[in-house]
């Protein structure tokens, strides 16, 4: 991992079913971001290029596939081409077609480095409620070396699995981006963002980083609060506001080689005792 990383998490407002709208806003709150800064990586939330689903509608769902894209596509074209400029990595979700199944669909998080190239489309692995009527499941999770360093990436509902997050660990990840479209439930918890990323940070000893969007779509208000946690699970950038923000934070890697060294994790794993977390119910 380099010494010290500059993130900056873009909790941005999603324009329902209008990629070209939502990518000339991406491009300008890139433009917006590394203004009088050096970054080295940006996150965009979950379907920024699409928003997101609706009950099963077939209407919807016929205009939903016609908004989402190909990766490579108009989208991570335009946003390599930003990376490039800027010299940043980029990660963001996106509404994603089947690469050979017409109108299918994955909810994608991609990954693109500052050389503009895609490293790694990391679809959504656990399928959500009214999710399973518009997307498939993505069967794997892996972790791309970078000049960063390694990163993984989640989508939304993947992050309340720690499974997932420990699996990414384990192939190396030491820091994991996770692009979300967290919508207010009853009761609603706020700083439920804050707590679910301090502790997938704390359990491996690395950094994670959760954006989520904001804006308003149907009876769906979605409440930002995006996040950064440290590897002892402290804050160390994050929104309090429902409104668009966008969220600095430095990663140190000494921050991570101090805490495994003193808590080494990894090593004192009993993975003779979990045989339950993989057995189907």
């Amino acid at each position: 991992m380099k010494e010290r990383i500059e993130v900056a998490l873009v909790q941005m407002d999603v324009a329902w079913l209008d990629p070209e709208a939502n990518r000339s806003r991406m491009l300008d709150l890139i433009e917006q971001a590394t203004a009088g800064r050096k970054l080295d990586l940006v996150v965009f939330p979950e379907l920024c290029n699409t928003g997101y689903v609706r009950s099963r509608d077939k209407e919807f769902a016929a205009r939903f596939v016609e908004a989402a894209e190909p990766i490579p596509g108009p989208t991570t074209e335009e946003l390599g081409k930003a990376a490039r400029e800027h010299g940043v990595h980029i990660v963001a979700g996106l509404g994603h077609l089947h690469p050979t199944i017409p109108a299918t669909l994955y909810n994608s998080a991609v990954l693109i480095d500052s050389s503009g190239t895609i490293r790694r489309v990391q679809p959504k692995t656990h399928i959500p409620s009214e999710e399973n009527h518009y997307f498939c499941a993505g069967n794997s999770v892996e972790v791309v070396a970078t000049e960063l360093g390694n990163i993984g990436m989640l989508v939304c509902y993947d992050v309340w699995f720690p499974e997932v997050s420990r699996v990414l660990a384990l192939k190396g990840a030491e820091f994991v981006c996770a692009v979300f479209n967290g919508p207010k439930f009853e009761p609603h918890v706020p700083r439920r963002l804050e707590y679910a990323a301090a502790m997938r940070a704390i359990e491996n000893r690395n950094f994670f980083l959760l954006c989520n969007r904001v804006g308003v779509q149907e009876e769906a208000v979605f409440f930002g609060h995006s996040v950064v946690a440290g590897p002892t699970g402290e804050l160390i950038g994050e929104s309090l506001t429902d409104q668009e923000e966008i969220v600095y934070a430095t990663l140190e890697r000494s921050m991570l080689i101090r805490e495994r060294g003193f808590s080494p994790v990894f090593r004192e794993r009993r993975p003779d005792l979990y045989a339950p977390v993989v057995e189907r119910l």
